[in-house]
């Protein structure tokens, strides 16, 4: 299932244009489970564990404490896009600084012992 989330995620990231986030909208639907339009925190927890994420323990608070820009404890689309829209900015930003030679790649040396 995490396939199925960076299959949405991590293409998207390369894009930015905003056509591309169409995929969002099918996530955004995905944790909307009442269909009222707004996320709140309870189907943000459900959506992570549903989708068997690698998220850390109570990162749905991160998540809000980071997207929802209104205070109202609830992520509208608008501000679910919004946090994708920056924590890409971040990974791609932590990617370049990882990536030295500039390739696109990040590969991890074996100590000769194990090749």
């Amino acid at each position: 299932m995490l396939r199925w989330l960076r299959g949405f995620v991590l293409p998207t990231a390369a894009c930015q244009d905003d056509e591309d986030y169409f995929n969002y909208g099918i996530l955004f639907q995905d944790l909307d489970r009442n269909g009222d339009g707004v996320v709140d925190i309870i189907e943000l927890r459900e959506g992570l564990k549903n989708w068997s994420s690698t998220f850390g323990m109570h990162s749905e608070k991160d998540i809000f404490k980071a997207g929802d820009t209104n205070d109202d404890s609830k992520l509208d689309f608008k501000e679910f896009l919004q946090y994708l829209k920056d924590h890409e900015k971040k990974m791609r930003l932590a990617f370049n600084s990882l990536d030295k030679n500039n390739d696109g790649l990040l590969v991890t040396l074996l100590s000769r012992d194990l090749i």
